[in-house]
């Protein structure tokens, strides 16, 4: 949901990507535009204890791209506090566009933004060693084949059979993650407001014979999600949760956990001028650069 921000922010985690140089050099002018208007900022580090990083902070403030910001989520455990993505990737859903110190400080300091809210997906995994893994995923969950072989995949909605399919493997999304690899799959745009999952398949084979899931499916946050690998001796089956990859599943089932991630946006955001700008791009830019 979209709603202003209230909490003063006094107290600033800094959370940089400090393989790129552009963003290293930009860090001393931010902290001492913060200084001026008496916020504290601590650096973040990865490796640090996650729970004693975000005591007493107000805004986690993420220097990067989407990648960095899901990877940060993950380190820091999902924190209540708040996110406020600067963006130095390239496309950025989940970031604001890129701006000087002062004016993120400005922002920052005086909630000059809004506060968009989103699910976390926990994914239990039985593995073929035995054991167990739990992976939660704020963008999405693929579970695809990790070999040549195509991979076969129960798949079971709320304990009812919903297909026995045959493919590369399904991803199941959040509406944040809905404009990523999902979109790249063939699934929908959901508005990120919208609370559910989507259930996408991956180059399904079409063959009558495999009666396999050749469409999207959005679902209730509330749904589970129960995948079984089927022979998974001769197709094995990975999965991958917002970038971390797991080998040698058996079975996961996958639902919602329970927490929320907020995202602070500028106070103008609205997500429809933001899937425009991002993914669909607009026609008259697209004429100039046909004419250029």
């Amino acid at each position: 949901m979209t709603s202003p921000s209230s909490p003063s922010v006094t107290q600033v985690l800094l959370a940089a990507n400090t393989r790129h140089s552009s963003i290293t050099d930009q860090i001393p002018a931010i902290e001492a535009a913060f200084a001026k208007r008496s916020v504290t900022v601590q650096q973040w580090n990865e490796g640090d204890d996650p729970d004693s990083a975000v005591d007493g902070i107000d805004v986690v403030v993420a220097l990067g791209g989407d990648g960095y910001m899901m990877n940060l989520m993950r380190s820091l455990n999902y924190p209540v506090v708040p996110f406020y993505g600067v963006n130095h990737g390239r496309v950025g859903f989940l970031m604001n566009e890129m701006m000087e110190a002062e004016e993120l400080a400005e922002v920052v300091a005086t909630n000059g933004f809004r506060v968009n809210s989103y699910p976390v997906l926990e994914g239990c995994l039985k593995l073929e060693n035995g054991e167990s893994r739990v992976l939660r995923a704020v963008n999405d969950f693929v579970l695809e084949r990790a070999s040549g072989q195509t991979v076969h995949l129960r798949t079971s909605i709320d304990d009812v059979l919903l297909n026995e399919y045959s493919g590369d493997g399904l991803i199941v999304a959040t509406p944040g993650g809905s404009t990523a690899y999902s979109l790249a799959a063939g699934g929908p745009v959901v508005h990120h407001d919208v609370p559910g999952m989507i259930v996408t398949p991956l180059n399904p084979h079409r063959p009558v014979q495999f009666h396999s899931l050749q469409f999207p499916i959005f679902l209730p946050l509330h749904s589970t999600v129960n995948v079984v690998a089927e022979y998974h001796d001769k197709r094995p089956v990975r999965c991958t949760a917002d970038g971390t990859q797991v080998d040698g599943v058996v079975e996961m089932s996958i639902s919602d956990s329970g927490r929320r991630v907020t995202l602070l946006r500028m106070s103008d955001y609205q997500f429809i001028d933001t899937l425009v700008r991002k993914i669909i791009g607009r026609r008259e830019e697209n004429v100039e650069e046909l004419q250029e």
